[in-house]
Protein backbone atom coordinates (compact mmCIF):
# COMPACT_ATOMS: atom_id res chain seq x y z
CA UNK A 1 0.00 0.00 0.00
CA UNK A 2 1.21 3.50 -0.81
CA UNK A 3 1.97 6.01 1.91
CA UNK A 4 -0.06 9.20 2.15
CA UNK A 5 2.57 11.37 0.46
CA UNK A 6 2.72 8.96 -2.49
CA UNK A 7 -1.09 9.04 -2.76
CA UNK A 8 -1.00 12.85 -2.73
CA UNK A 9 1.67 13.02 -5.42
CA UNK A 10 -0.13 10.41 -7.56
CA UNK A 11 -3.38 12.37 -7.33
CA UNK A 12 -1.90 15.70 -8.38
CA UNK A 13 0.17 13.99 -11.10
CA UNK A 14 -3.07 12.51 -12.47
CA UNK A 15 -4.52 16.04 -12.64
CA UNK A 16 -1.44 17.17 -14.55
CA UNK A 17 -1.92 14.35 -17.08
CA UNK A 18 -5.72 14.84 -17.24
CA UNK A 19 -6.08 11.21 -16.08
CA UNK A 20 -9.47 11.12 -14.35
CA UNK A 21 -9.43 7.35 -13.69
CA UNK A 22 -6.06 7.42 -11.93
CA UNK A 23 -7.11 10.47 -9.91
CA UNK A 24 -10.30 8.71 -8.76
CA UNK A 25 -8.20 5.70 -7.66
CA UNK A 26 -6.50 7.95 -5.08
CA UNK A 27 -9.90 8.93 -3.65
CA UNK A 28 -12.03 6.93 -1.22
CA UNK A 29 -15.46 6.04 -2.71
CA UNK A 30 -17.09 8.22 -0.02
CA UNK A 31 -14.74 11.18 -0.56
CA UNK A 32 -16.00 14.66 0.24
CA UNK A 33 -14.50 17.79 -1.31
CA UNK A 34 -15.24 21.20 0.18
CA UNK A 35 -14.34 23.98 -2.25
CA UNK A 36 -12.78 27.27 -1.16
CA UNK A 37 -15.39 29.58 -2.64
CA UNK A 38 -12.76 31.26 -4.85
CA UNK A 39 -14.37 29.90 -8.01
CA UNK A 40 -18.05 30.94 -8.18
CA UNK A 41 -19.07 28.29 -10.74
CA UNK A 42 -18.24 25.44 -8.35
CA UNK A 43 -20.63 23.86 -5.86
CA UNK A 44 -19.63 24.26 -2.19
CA UNK A 45 -19.31 20.46 -1.69
CA UNK A 46 -18.82 17.45 -3.97
CA UNK A 47 -19.33 13.90 -2.66
CA UNK A 48 -18.30 10.45 -3.86
CA UNK A 49 -16.65 9.51 -7.12
CA UNK A 50 -19.65 10.74 -9.11
CA UNK A 51 -19.40 14.13 -7.42
CA UNK A 52 -15.67 14.28 -8.00
CA UNK A 53 -16.23 13.55 -11.69
CA UNK A 54 -18.61 16.54 -11.78
CA UNK A 55 -16.01 18.65 -9.96
CA UNK A 56 -13.34 17.60 -12.49
CA UNK A 57 -15.51 18.71 -15.42
CA UNK A 58 -16.59 21.98 -13.75
CA UNK A 59 -13.03 22.86 -12.76
CA UNK A 60 -11.51 22.25 -16.19
CA UNK A 61 -14.32 23.77 -18.31
CA UNK A 62 -13.42 27.50 -18.13
CA UNK A 63 -9.69 27.09 -18.74
CA UNK A 64 -7.66 26.86 -21.94
CA UNK A 65 -4.70 25.63 -19.89
CA UNK A 66 -4.67 24.54 -16.25
CA UNK A 67 -1.86 23.41 -13.92
CA UNK A 68 -1.74 22.50 -10.27
CA UNK A 69 1.73 22.28 -8.74
CA UNK A 70 2.46 20.80 -5.34
CA UNK A 71 4.87 23.16 -3.62
CA UNK A 72 4.93 21.59 -0.18
CA UNK A 73 3.40 18.78 1.87
CA UNK A 74 3.16 18.57 5.66
CA UNK A 75 2.00 15.14 6.76
CA UNK A 76 0.30 13.91 9.92
CA UNK A 77 -0.82 10.38 10.84
CA UNK A 78 -4.05 10.35 8.83
CA UNK A 79 -3.97 13.86 7.40
CA UNK A 80 -1.88 16.27 5.38
CA UNK A 81 -1.74 19.88 4.26
CA UNK A 82 -0.65 20.61 0.72
CA UNK A 83 0.58 23.95 -0.62
CA UNK A 84 -0.74 24.31 -4.16
CA UNK A 85 0.11 26.74 -6.93
CA UNK A 86 -2.75 27.12 -9.42
CA UNK A 87 -1.89 28.47 -12.88
CA UNK A 88 -4.43 28.73 -15.66
CA UNK A 89 -5.43 30.67 -18.73
CA UNK A 90 -9.09 31.41 -19.38
CA UNK A 91 -10.80 30.09 -22.51
CA UNK A 92 -11.71 32.91 -24.83
CA UNK A 93 -10.56 35.68 -22.48
CA UNK A 94 -6.94 34.58 -22.32
CA UNK A 95 -6.81 35.91 -18.76
CA UNK A 96 -3.91 34.43 -16.80
CA UNK A 97 -4.51 33.26 -13.24
CA UNK A 98 -1.68 32.45 -10.85
CA UNK A 99 -2.56 31.89 -7.22
CA UNK A 100 -1.54 29.85 -4.24
CA UNK A 101 -3.92 27.81 -2.13
CA UNK A 102 -3.83 25.11 0.48
CA UNK A 103 -5.61 21.77 0.60
CA UNK A 104 -6.28 19.91 3.84
CA UNK A 105 -6.64 16.16 3.35
CA UNK A 106 -7.80 13.26 5.50
CA UNK A 107 -7.05 9.64 4.68
CA UNK A 108 -8.94 6.41 5.23
CA UNK A 109 -7.92 2.97 3.96
CA UNK A 110 -4.95 4.47 2.10
CA UNK A 111 -7.03 6.92 0.06
CA UNK A 112 -8.17 10.53 0.41
CA UNK A 113 -11.57 10.62 2.13
CA UNK A 114 -11.88 14.37 2.73
CA UNK A 115 -10.42 17.43 1.02
CA UNK A 116 -10.99 21.04 1.92
CA UNK A 117 -9.59 23.86 -0.20
CA UNK A 118 -8.37 27.02 1.51
CA UNK A 119 -7.20 30.46 0.45
CA UNK A 120 -3.78 29.79 2.00
CA UNK A 121 -1.48 26.97 3.03
CA UNK A 122 -1.58 28.25 6.62
CA UNK A 123 -5.38 27.84 6.67
CA UNK A 124 -5.01 24.33 5.29
CA UNK A 125 -2.49 23.46 8.02
CA UNK A 126 -4.93 24.67 10.65
CA UNK A 127 -7.85 22.78 9.08
CA UNK A 128 -5.79 19.59 9.04
CA UNK A 129 -4.76 20.13 12.68
CA UNK A 130 -1.07 20.33 11.75
CA UNK A 131 1.86 22.61 12.48
CA UNK A 132 5.04 23.20 10.53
Amino acid sequence: MQGNVEVIRAGYAAWAKRDLDTWLETLHPEVEFQTSGLFPDLAPIYRGHRGMHSFWEAMLAPWESFRLEVERIVEGDDCAAVAIRFRAQGKGSGVLTDLRQGHALRFEDGRVVKVSAHASFEEALEAAGLRE
